[in-house]
């Protein structure tokens, strides 16, 4: 039982601000669902939806020490959910762009489809990704992308919190980005060479 329940948003705004964890988690519960479904809305997937959701919390608690209290919380909470949604759209929309270039330009448009969406390939280097993942990172992973459970499924299925799995999806979100963009590059340049 949480020990917050009846504690009012600003008490528990000025306990985040102190550190107070549990605060945070109180503050996740009561909003988690209205702010899910306002990500949703431009977002259309529910898995985007959950992944910028945990990250909206994340950084609130890394910027915990810049909340003010006096102010409502919601809109401060909505306010970053909704800038970490443009960011990765505006991020998704500029690889998009830079691979259609590279695909014109650097490969040509004949063996473009060929080398960029080789099915084969694409599949073995995101499961180098997955195998290069620490094992508890893998496995968080694994459960939330692979076989769809939500966060909590995870938790309860691992034996470890919520934030932890968010903290785990998180990293491994980036490594995953990370090592797929490293290997598309070598590719892209290995491509070009034998040309």
């Amino acid at each position: 039982m949480n020990i917050y329940n009846n504690y009012s948003e600003k008490k528990l705004v000025t306990l985040l601000r102190e550190g107070d964890a549990d605060a945070l988690s109180s503050l996740y519960y009561l909003y988690v669902k209205q702010l899910k479904y306002f990500v949703l809305r431009t977002a259309k997937s529910s898995l985007l939806a959950e992944d910028v959701v945990h990250d909206t919390f994340i950084k609130v608690w890394e910027n915990r020490d810049k909340i003010d209290c006096e102010q409502p919380f919601k809109p401060y909470l909505y306010t970053i959910a909704r800038r970490h949604l443009l960011n990765l759209l505006k991020r998704a929309q500029h690889e998009t762009s830079i691979v259609e270039e590279m695909r014109k330009n650097v490969i040509g448009e004949e063996n473009a489809t060929e080398l960029l969406l080789d099915y084969s390939e694409s599949s073995s280097i995101f499961n180098e990704a997955i195998k290069s993942l620490p094992e508890q990172r893998r496995e968080v992973f694994i459960r939330c992308r692979i076989q769809g459970l939500t966060y909590k499924q995870a938790a309860t299925e691992l034996g470890i919190s919520e934030s932890t799995v968010n903290n785990q999806m998180v990293k491994a979100l980036k490594s995953i980005r990370g090592f797929i963009t490293m290997r598309s590059a070598v590719i892209v340049l290995m491509a070009a060479i034998i040309k």
